[in-house]
């Protein structure tokens, strides 16, 4: 996608004290980053895009580590700090360089609460630009140096039509009534980096087929994903390109005893075999060794008192919930996701101050569905 037709490529701090020095009058700066975690075990912020609405900036954090002086500037508050879906960027810029983004306009966030039907950045750009996007470099390796010109055209078109959409979309929001629930919605994705909370469960556990594993192949699956992960991490390359979370599932199902059964399995290669196909035997060992009370389990789901009227409550307010959403014409997850609604029917709070209360609950959702859900119980 090619936005506005010049950017500069900055590399050197003396170049970002000149860009910093070009934005700071400016009220609405948009931003992008590029990284590298779909490529790399090592997750870094390959690059910086930003635009205001006649100039677009490519900051190259690999050239330029110390972010410090951009980071001061995305700080302030009277910086509108313009991203399409946020959150990862935030989390980015947050986990590697310290910084936090003060005051943010989520253009998909935006576009979630006017009830655009299609919420993408390519969507919206096609409808209120006109302009097509080609998505052919956004699985690409921006951690790769020089990045070719087309790939920086491609990163400098993220940013350069960002202001454009939101002044749209800003204008929507405020004649719907709905600018107080996107400031609502923005001051969350500012805090949110800042209020991680860990997740304890270990990185084998969440991967997507492991929660219905038997706990004697789960340690299994255990030392399999230590294994390819020391690998991951020696080349620097993303674990799923060692071998596919699907190839160590079936592992852990049905274990291979030998190398030629490890070669028959889809989505394997004879090089793997060749290279480590004795160390995915040893690990697949380890896991059939360990003794059964280290085998690692499943948490238990948390166990509720039963309450015979506890579904038929939900039943309830799903159907208010949806109705609401007719009414209003939003997308059911903006006056209540189904996590919110189970808390309302499970703890039956009793009036408005015990609604807000709830964890999730945003003020906008209480005040305007507020009264029609607690009805409702």
């Amino acid at each position: 996608m090619s936005g506005n037709s010049t950017f500069e490529v900055v590399t050197d701090p003396k170049g970002l004290s000149g860009t910093i020095r070009a934005i700071e009058p400016e009220a609405v700066l948009a931003l992008d980053t590029e990284a590298s975690s779909f490529h790399r075990f090592k997750e870094s912020v390959c690059l910086v895009q930003l635009s205001t609405r006649e100039r677009t900036w490519l900051v190259d954090p690999l050239a330029l580590p110390d972010l410090q002086p951009l980071g001061e500037l995305l700080a302030r508050k009277h910086m509108e700090v313009v991203i399409h879906d946020a959150d990862y960027d935030l989390r980015i810029l947050a986990k590697h360089h310290g910084i936090r983004v003060e005051n943010v306009f989520d253009t998909l966030v935006a576009a979630e609460l006017v009830n655009e039907p299609e919420i993408g950045l390519a969507a919206l750009l096609r409808k209120y630009q006109g302009i097509q996007v080609d998505k052919k470099f956004q699985k690409a390796d921006w951690s790769k140096r020089p990045l070719p010109p087309p790939m920086l055209e491609y990163a400098a078109g993220d940013t350069s039509h960002l202001i454009s959409i939101r002044d749209i979309l800003k204008e929507k929001l405020i004649e719907l009534g709905r600018w107080s629930w996107a400031e609502e919605e923005f001051a969350l994705l500012t805090d949110a980096p800042f209020n991680l909370t860990g997740n304890e469960e270990p990185a084998f556990i969440r991967m997507k087929g492991a929660k219905t594993l038997k706990p004697h192949q789960l340690a299994i699956l255990k030392e399999l994903h230590g294994w390819r992960d020391s690998v991951a991490e020696k080349l620097d390359r993303a674990p799923f390109m060692v071998l596919g979370n699907d190839v160590l599932i079936s592992m852990a199902t049905d274990p291979p005893g030998s190398a030629s059964e490890i070669a028959a399995r889809k989505g394997v290669n004879e090089r793997l075999v060749q290279r480590h196909g004795a160390d995915i035997l040893a690990a697949i060992g380890r896991g059939l060794a360990m003794p059964k009370d280290e085998w690692p389990r499943m948490p238990r789901p948390k166990r509720w008192q039963r309450d015979a009227d506890y579904e038929d409550r939900l039943k309830r307010l799903k159907r208010k919930r949806d109705e609401l959403t007719l009414q209003h014409e939003l997308r059911p997850g903006i006056v209540a996701a189904n996590q919110l609604l189970a808390d309302i029917a499970r703890t039956l709070p009793g009036d408005m101050d015990a609604l807000i209360a709830l964890p999730g609950m945003r003020r906008y959702q209480a005040r305007n569905f507020g009264e029609a859900l607690l009805a409702v119980l």
